[in-house]
């Protein structure tokens, strides 16, 4: 049976081990859901690949922790100034952490070539 120091101890590590883990509450890059990548590996192969090309990416968040402006910046700084759709959204088998357990995957349009200056 434990004594009331064993319980008050289990206790402290208890809210401990959750004050660390609310420190990792950054939105996390990981692939893009199967739907989103084969969608994506789709139009490749009909369009093929270049630097312009969009590309699927997915992002761990927590509905609790994170913040919904918080995982669009994260979305849009991943994609590097290109336009970002969602495209799918999921939270079994994903691949992200317990308290991170959505999967929003986002397709990422790449700025194109910029247009050359008219001149007059």
């Amino acid at each position: 049976m434990p004594t009331v120091n064993n319980m008050f101890l289990r206790y402290v590590i208890g809210a401990v081990v959750m004050l660390l883990s609310a420190c990792a509450n950054e939105p996390i890059k990981v692939e893009a859901s199967r739907r989103v990548s084969e969608a994506v590996a789709a139009g490749v192969k009909i369009y093929g690949k270049t630097e312009y090309s969009p590309w699927g990416f997915g992002v761990c968040y927590g509905k609790h922790v994170n913040m919904p402006e918080q995982i669009l910046t994260f979305a849009r700084q991943t994609c590097a100034g290109g336009r970002i759709e969602l495209r799918d959204e999921d939270s079994f088998w994903n691949g992200c952490p317990v308290i991170q357990g959505v999967r929003a995957s986002f397709v990422c349009y790449p700025q194109g070539p910029k247009a050359p200056a008219s001149g007059g």
